[in-house]
C-alpha cells in the first residue's frame, strides 16, 4: 500500500475511532499509534516530493567520492594500473 493510502486509512481510523466501542485506554493508545504514524509518513512524503522536484530541476546530485590511500593516490587509480 502506497503513503498515501496509509495516509488516508489511518485518517478513516481516526476519524471513527470515538464511535467505536471499545475501552478508552484503548482509544487513547490507538489515537496517539495513529497520530504518530501519520506524522511519520507525512514526513516521509515531504521529503519524497522535495527529492523528486530536485531531480526534475536538475538540481539533484548524487555525492561520489574516491578514497585515498595514505600516498595520496586514489585506490581505483592503483588497481587500474597494476592490472
Amino acid at each position: 500500500m502506497s503513503k498515501a493510502g496509509l495516509i488516508s486509512l489511518l485518517g478513516f481510523l481516526s476519524a471513527i475511532l470515538p464511535f467505536l466501542g471499545v475501552p478508552s485506554i484503548f482509544k487513547l493508545w490507538a489515537a496517539v499509534v495513529f497520530g504518530v504514524a501519520i506524522l511519520v509518513l507525512g514526513f516521509l512524503v515531504r521529503e519524497e516530493r522535495k527529492w523528486i522536484i530536485r531531480a526534475l530541476k536538475g538540481d539533484h546530485q548524487v555525492d561520489a567520492y574516491t578514497e585515498n590511500d595514505a600516498n595520496g593516490k586514489e585506490y581505483g587509480q592503483e588497481l587500474e594500473t597494476t592490472g
